[in-house]
């Protein structure tokens, strides 16, 4: 899930800030963040927008100085970029002149958004300082940055500490549902026990039904699918076993779609389908026409409606 934030911000954003995501993922970013959906509609949880990434810290990519962005005359979106970067490349050792840098960004957005990478990555340093810069540098107005801002703290804390992580995610606004979507997720990574107990305890009750399940069998997927499998076997059945063979089916798909078919067919039980439809929504992100495919390969009408829906939009 993590990107060198300053190398895509200088290449990309010499054509246009907005849109790094989209011509990442190949389909439109809204300029805020989407509703929370059911996943018990369309199963997947929804790619986040631009922004809803962890930032890369220091010893990543080139080193940026004052001097260099203050040269950046003609381009000022590359020059801001590179505050940014400057901002990002001094935020664990440097807060204050990690928001010296921000200060230099023009636009409130991206202002904001500087403002939560630093938070974000001076938090395994000093939690109370970033919690501090979150509540007083971006208004809750601002619900996008805002709530990344908590987001990107609960992150880096997701296997350091696991209540504090998941308590931040109550913070983070619009992001609530993706954040505890991912932060339980990669809980899994390390200990998945953990992970499904708490999707367990939490029966009944919203974070269940918006991905719990989801998360443990796309995160634990990517690094164990066959203890993925197990997880999701012991899923109470229903909407939530299909969210965790989704899940499942979404990570299998990063690495190897054609053989991920295969296990589907083997492995997925009663769950087949769900675990094709997981395919399908990864598979839309880089070529429509697969995605469509593998919708139309489900046997459940259903199922395979809602996947179609879902890759056609």
């Amino acid at each position: 899930m993590r990107f060198a934030f300053e190398g895509l911000y200088l290449v990309m954003l010499t054509l246009c800030v907005g849109f790094v995501e989209l011509m990442r993922i190949g389909f439109p970013i809204d300029e805020t963040p989407p509703p929370p959906q059911p996943v018990a509609e369309i199963i997947a949880v929804p790619p986040k927008p631009e922004g809803a990434k962890s930032a890369e810290g220091e010893g990543n990519g080139p080193a940026y100085t004052e001097e260099g962005c203050r040269a950046i005359e003609r381009d000022l979106d590359l020059r801001d970029a590179c505050w940014r970067a400057l901002a990002v490349q001094r935020a664990e050792r440097d807060p204050d002149g990690a928001l010296d840098a921000c200060e230099e960004v023009r636009l409130e957005e991206d202002l904001h958004a500087c403002y939560a990478d630093v938070a974000e990555l001076h938090s395994v340093v000093d939690r109370e300082w970033s919690e501090n810069a979150c509540e007083t540098l971006i208004p809750i107005t601002d619900r996008t940055w805002h709530g990344q801002c908590w987001f990107g703290i609960a992150l880096q804390h997701s296997t350091l500490d696991y209540d504090y992580a998941r308590e931040t995610c109550e913070k983070a606004l619009d992001w609530k549902n993706f954040c505890r979507h991912d932060v339980n997720g990669e809980i899994a990574q390390v200990n998945p026990d953990e992970a499904f107990r708490w999707c367990e305890e939490a029966e009944h009750t919203g974070l269940q039904e918006q991905g719990c399940y989801h998360g443990l069998g796309k995160y634990l997927g990517r690094t164990d699918p066959p203890k993925a499998m197990e997880i999701c076997e012991h899923t109470p059945g229903g909407k939530l076993s299909e969210q965790c063979w989704h899940g499942l089916g979404w990570a299998i798909g990063e690495s190897d779609l054609e053989g991920s078919v295969a296990v589907c067919d083997k492995e997925g039980g009663d769950y087949r389908d769900s675990c094709l439809l997981g395919l399908s929504s990864n598979a839309k992100r880089f070529d429509a026409e697969l995605s469509v495919e593998l919708c139309n390969m489900a046997k459940d009408a259903d199922l395979r409606r809602k996947c179609l829906k879902f890759a056609q939009r």
